[in-house]
């Protein structure tokens, strides 16, 4: 019974971070559009500059600074192995075909 408990918490928590996500990308992609219309000359990334800065703020206000410079760094670890693998794998599609 406690593992059911568990697994329904955890599903429950699971719809509720996924609704947010959502509505944070498309708040990303109507941002990213209003941007483009404007020429400012920048792209939406400022925007998402200023939400991680705003996050890492938040963060180190709740958790230890080095818990989050740990977590950060761990995210970026997995995005740039994951970016190697890809590439690799790209580059020998490209050269099979």
């Amino acid at each position: 019974m406690a593992k059911k408990k568990r697994r329904n918490k955890r599903k429950e928590l699971h719809d509720i971070t996924g609704k947010y996500m959502k509505r944070f990308d498309n708040l990303m992609n109507a941002a990213s559009k209003e941007i483009k219309k404007g020429d400012f000359g920048c792209s939406s990334h400022v925007l998402s500059s200023l939400v991680i800065r705003h996050c890492s703020y938040n963060m180190t206000r709740y958790y230890d600074i080095l818990k989050v410079r740990d977590l950060f760094q761990d995210i970026l670890d997995e995005e740039s192995t994951y970016a190697v693998v890809k590439a690799k794998a790209d580059r020998e599609e490209a050269t099979l075909h």
